[in-house]
């Protein structure tokens, strides 16, 4: 197959957000950890380390043969699904429990989520698999398979998380011409399940009804409304005072609204969605050559759209807050080295197409 050009844009625009989201990370976390007794610079620091591991997997994601990836999706979704099991059952520190759900895996410097892991496995597996798909019984075979995993994410719980991935996977399902008539019995099997899990786990229930959850809601709109057309100015913005909970990870998006205002906000989402669209048309045009390859770009482009709509969501008030991440701007690593990873991959496939 010849290769093309890099798209750059692509590695210029990857950049362009891990620059923006150390320093919104900062500007939203430094009083946290003042607050806390420790220095300011403390959780810039640990995101700092975890942005240099995103380099490097990006660097991986881009040079690591296709055909590396292909050969190994069936191990790697062994190993997510026994991992998943693991956080359930492991004992603290190992697997901790943290907010009242047990996500992640300590490594030492860092939890891990599992789910993040487990979401990379899935997009490999369906999209090298995608052929597959057209066929109703090895169809099924992969979403029990998929789903298996999603429950084991609800289980945890984190139903923000399986509701995000059960749409990716039946997009790409979708691209990748699976039987609309199947589709649609899964996809309405899925939503029934989803709506079973809020009203039985007490958690995602709370996060609906608890008047905590409206105050972070309510503080997450004053700090847009704040910020007006301009901003008050970056570093500038009162929220991250502690009137909004969690704003260096689940409200960011607020934090560049309020500081950098409409504009800035719509800057960052315009980046994000040249991304995104690139991403569909390395997609198309891998279409007619390699369909495993097309879905793998599709896939990676539908990940990135469904978490950034899905983070702007809740700031705005259309979602109850679920901890979606704003990916490549949100601290945390475990989603930022996935996302840059899955990332290197595209722009490697950016050659291809």
């Amino acid at each position: 197959m010849r290769r093309r050009k890099t798209d750059l844009f692509i590695l210029f625009g990857f950049l362009m957000l891990i620059i923006a989201g150390t320093i919104f990370v900062f500007t939203s976390s430094w009083y946290l950890a003042y607050v806390n007794n420790r220095p300011t610079y403390y959780f810039l620091l640990k995101h700092v380390l975890k942005v240099a591991i995103a380099i490097f997997v990006f660097l991986v994601g881009y040079s690591l043969p296709l055909e590396y990836l292909r050969r190994f999706r069936y191990p790697l979704m062994a190993i997510s699904l026994l991992l998943l099991l693991a956080v359930l059952i492991l004992p603290d520190p190992i697997a901790p429990r943290i907010g009242g759900a047990k996500r992640w895996l300590n490594l030492g410097f860092m939890n891990f989520q599992i789910s993040e892991l487990f979401k990379l496995s899935a997009i490999l597996l369906l999209s090298f698999n995608a052929k597959h798909l057209r066929n109703t019984g090895k169809f099924l075979v992969n979403m029990a398979i998929v789903f298996l995993g999603i429950a084991l994410i609800a289980m945890e719980p984190n139903l923000s998380t399986a509701i995000l991935i059960s749409l990716l996977v039946l997009s790409i399902a979708f691209y990748a011409g699976a039987s609309m008539a199947v589709l649609s019995t899964i996809g309405t099997i899925a939503a029934m399940g989803a709506t079973i899990a809020v009203l039985v786990f007490p958690h995602a229930k709370a996060r609906i009804v608890s008047e905590s959850i409206h105050y972070q809601v309510k503080q997450s709109l004053i700090g847009l409304a704040h910020g007006g057309l301009l901003g008050v100015g970056l570093g500038k913005g009162v929220e991250k005072f502690l009137y909004l909970p969690d704003a260096h990870t689940d409200f960011i998006f607020s934090i560049i609204g309020e500081e950098m205002g409409f504009v800035g906000a719509v800057i960052v989402l315009l980046i994000v969605m040249a991304i995104i669209l690139r991403g569909f048309h390395i997609a198309k045009k891998l279409h007619r050559r390699d369909l495993a390859l097309s879905t793998l770009a599709f896939a990676i482009s539908m990940n990135l759209a469904l978490y950034s709509l899905g983070h702007v969501s809740v700031v705005v008030g259309l979602f109850p807050p679920t901890g979606i991440p704003m990916p490549f701007i949100s601290y945390g690593g475990s989603n930022l080295l996935v996302n840059s990873f899955l990332l290197g991959i595209l722009l490697q496939l950016s050659r291809e197409a």
